[in-house]
């Protein structure tokens, strides 16, 4: 956005909001940043945009900002941030589910309208005793966002968390280590109440069956006391508040330009170079926002003395599912079975948890699952100003779908050539066939449809891998302090001293928080961030 920079203290690969977050912190320390993106506007995957017709609004990747709104990154850069023009909405509904037949299930944020739900389900007793379990643990998970997992601090509140809690009802290994799948059907009775809970860790990168999925999903649920807030006017509007942030305090925003190389003189990461030959100088630190193939595959690829070991667990580093998403444009709201999950949030579809649990599996067994769970947002329940007076705007997003198909689970020859054009349209059909169930009439309201396949999001963003939103398989074998490999110990540290890596595939994972961005800044810098 300025002439293009040619030093700074703190060179950052990438200008998505972790690192727009991280260049607002380390200018407010006094350091000088250069941030340079292949995308050709800051953002990464926070972006909101017209498709198609004028005026209405989609977001093109991510849409929620609960961790966001709910952290410390919104407690102290919210003013300026409201400043620039950014605000937040949030529905009545952080969550629900809808099954078929009509029964549904809501998770308020109002705590009366919280326990009236439970009660009605007869759930009352199965939430208390999930939360008397994992409650405890919470202060000290969340207090663990705020840095890497790296450090002495980290490594003794791990260690407390799990001899602390040997005589629990959940003793937190079990939690560490446990699935979604198993939490909700020891505590929940009701397929609506259990089909509320399983989704969410597909979300952070973790299918329900998976390792660590049950932490996962108590994150997810305490998270979300603070309802889902979403920027007015489109997810795309936190990215540029923080992008006029950064350039009101003097950091410089490049994009349009790749980064081909970290430089690397004398066992130190120095500064990059670009795909058309010009360089830029760090004088303290490089930060990446990439997945560690890239990372030492790519950008470290001719730097020496990397161990052989490193190489080879960047090279393994696993992605598992892809995410299919859809951008409607509508002539009105639609209206569900259920009239209570009008109100907004972030609505669970599916057909119940054996039905998740199916597709799944046939997600990562490569095929198209026959029944997709959706999950399903409309931001115009909140924020008429995404749409034209009286339309609306959907995002139906599918998290377990593969992210290179071969077949399809319903039998048809769909898929056996990977997401072409007609794959993508026939599962889109698919898609909006299992949201019709749950709101019917929704079919007929449709202007005009988008449609991004994990190839697209591979082909936006090579941070996707082969179409990863989570950026990464992020169960326990490649989460927590193992992630984003064993080597970095849940930190930031590359075996490059200087080379710094933060972003989704970073602790503390996928998802809208710039906990990775703020983390950095603070060890850059050792700041007082509260003062």
């Amino acid at each position: 956005m300025n002439d293009f920079c040619t030093t700074a203290d703190v060179v950052l690969v990438g200008a998505g909001h972790n690192a727009l977050v991280a260049a607002a912190y380390l200018l407010r320390a006094g350091r000088s940043v250069c941030l340079i993106d292949r995308m050709e506007q800051p953002g990464g995957w926070v972006r909101t945009d017209e498709l198609g017709a004028p005026g209405y609004l989609h977001d093109r990747w991510s849409a929620l900002h609960p961790a966001l709104v709910g952290g410390p990154v919104w407690a102290e850069l919210g003013p300026d941030l409201r400043r620039h023009g950014l605000d937040y909405v949030v529905a009545p509904l952080a969550t629900g589910s809808s099954l078929p037949d009509g029964r549904t299930a809501i998770a308020p944020v109002a705590p009366e309208a919280l326990a009236a739900e439970l009660d009605r389900l007869g759930e009352s007793s199965g939430w208390g005793a999930l939360f008397s379990g994992v409650g405890p643990y919470l202060p000290t998970l969340f207090g663990l966002l705020g840095d890497g997992l790296d450090g002495p601090v980290a490594q003794a509140a791990f260690a407390e968390l799990s001899s602390g809690s040997r005589e629990s009802a959940i003793p937190f290994e079990r939690l560490l280590t446990g699935d979604a799948l198993e939490l909700v059907n020891e505590h929940f009775r009701t397929e609506e109440m259990r089909s509320l809970v399983a989704p969410w860790p597909l979300h952070l990168g973790a299918g329900p069956e998976a390792p660590g999925s049950a932490l996962w999903a108590a994150v997810a649920l305490a998270t979300l006391t603070v309802g889902n807030p979403t920027p007015v006017g489109g997810s795309g509007r936190l990215a540029e508040a923080l992008a006029d942030l950064v350039t009101e305090r003097g950091g410089d925003i490049h994009v349009g330009v790749d980064v081909d190389e970290i430089l690397v003189r004398d066992g130190r990461a120095v500064g990059v170079r670009t795909s058309d030959g010009a360089t830029v100088r760090a004088s303290e630190a490089v930060v990446v926002s990439t997945t560690p193939d890239l990372l030492y595959g790519r950008l470290l690829r001719n730097a020496p003395g990397i161990p052989a070991g490193i190489r080879g667990q960047a090279g393994a580093y696993r992605y598992r599912r892809g995410c299919f998403q859809i951008n409607l444009a509508l002539s009105a709201r639609p209206r569900f079975t259920d009239s209570r999950l009008d109100q907004g949030g972030a609505i669970n579809l599916g057909r119940g948890v054996n039905a998740l649990v199916t597709s799944v599996r046939q997600a990562e067994a490569g095929v198209l699952p026959e029944h997709p769970s959706v999950s399903w947002h409309e931001p115009t329940a909140v924020d008429p100003s995404r749409a034209p007076a009286g339309h609306a705007v959907v995002r139906l997003q599918v998290l377990d779908v593969p992210h290179s198909p071969s077949g399809d689970a319903a039998g048809t020859s769909y898929g056996a050539g990977g997401w072409d054009v007609a794959t993508a349209e026939a599962f889109a059909d698919r898609v909006v066939a299992e949201a019709e169930s749950h709101a019917p009439g929704f079919a007929d309201l449709v202007v005009e449809r988008h449609i991004t396949t994990p190839a697209d999001l591979a082909l936006h963003n090579p941070n996707a891998g082969p179409g990863d939103h989570a950026q990464g398989d992020n169960s326990l074998a490649q989460a927590f302090t193992r992630r984003p490999m064993a080597a970095h110990r849940g930190g930031y540290r590359t075996a490059v001293p200087g080379l710094w890596q933060i972003g989704a595939a970073t602790w503390p994972g996928p998802g809208v928080s710039g906990g990775s961005g703020r983390n950095i800044a603070h060890v850059l810098t050792r700041d007082n961030f509260a003062s």
